[in-house]
């Protein structure tokens, strides 16, 4: 079995913040609509989001991987936070239109 050391932990640690926090970018434009989301396939994507990130952090593009953690949470967070205020103004939406 394979130990793990403290500089390991931090960086899987920081992996999986990155990770989530692209994937809250990426759940906010899709439900947005944003034609390059839709397509799953669309090779940019995940470039696209770290530069939505990015301009988010405040951070020059191409920066993403020295945004700290602490900002990453709040970033994630706050996507999170926009995606589930948009869902509950399309469902109120479809209640006031009775659909």
């Amino acid at each position: 079995m394979e130990t793990t050391t403290g500089q390991n932990v931090k960086k899987t640690d920081m992996d999986a913040m990155r990770k989530r926090a692209l994937a809250a970018v990426c759940q906010y434009l899709e439900a947005m609509g944003n034609r390059d989301f839709l397509d799953k396939d669309y090779p940019g994507r995940i470039a696209y989001a770290k530069g939505v990130i990015c301009r988010a952090a405040k951070v020059e593009n191409g920066s993403f991987n020295r945004i700290g953690k602490v900002r990453l949470r709040a970033l994630t967070a706050m996507f999170n936070k926009m995606h589930r205020d948009m869902d509950g103004v399309v469902r109120e939406s479809y209640k006031a239109l009775g659909i």
